[in-house]
């Protein structure tokens, strides 16, 4: 009885090492110096040369893809906040006046949310000159997406707001704007990850 308890011990001794032998093995081969020298082995055996990878990130400029807002929109785009402090929306909508955009945004959102006009609540009403003016982003364009500053700083951008407008380059500017928070996202969680 004990030949068998011994014989199962030293054969799960042997099954763990070799479990820690191939774990070593794989943290290993995920290391960035072993990377590293099997890139410079792979370059030498081609005899070619091989561009150096630069860890120098892209500047807020060079990560705009530069989507230039509509003449209408410049012209005709009002934004609205819609709800209450707790539950707020943002909405985008072209209109001739301020008094057209209230009136459009509140038949919009009352037939949108199935209550009566009277019920609507709208705030913060703001033409694309004001939304410019009061912004403080290099890009101009992006104010308008701007919902709360720290200082020079955007605290708080415009979170899935309610387009009731088919322009498509104020969806690119959007789409554009979740992009680079997406890029600097991830560049942060890399720098992170790294340190």
């Amino acid at each position: 009885m004990v030949r068998i308890d011994l014989a199962v011990l030293a054969g799960v001794g042997i099954l763990a090492l070799a479990c820690l032998v191939a774990c070593g093995m794989y943290v290993y081969r995920c290391s960035d110096s072993y990377r590293a020298r099997k890139r410079r082995t792979r370059a030498q055996r081609r005899g070619g040369r091989t561009i150096p990878r630069l860890d120098v990130s892209c500047s807020q400029a060079e990560a705009t893809i530069g989507t230039q807002l509509s003449d209408r929109c410049r012209t005709s785009l009002y934004r609205v906040m819609f709800g209450h402090a707790d539950d707020e929306s943002i909405v985008f909508l072209m209109a001739a006046s301020r008094d057209a955009a209230q009136k459009e945004a509140t038949e919009a959102l009352a037939a949108i949310h199935c209550i009566t006009p009277d019920e609507v609540c709208l705030h913060h009403l703001a033409s694309f000159r004001e939304l410019i003016a009061s912004g403080v982003s290099e890009d101009e364009d992006l104010r308008l997406f701007e919902v709360a500053r720290h200082g020079p700083d955007v605290s708080l951008w415009a979170e899935h707001p309610l387009f009731l407008t088919d322009d498509s380059t104020l969806l690119g500017k959007w789409a554009e704007l979740y992009a680079d928070l997406a890029r600097q996202l991830a560049a942060n969680a890399i720098s992170r990850a790294r340190a």
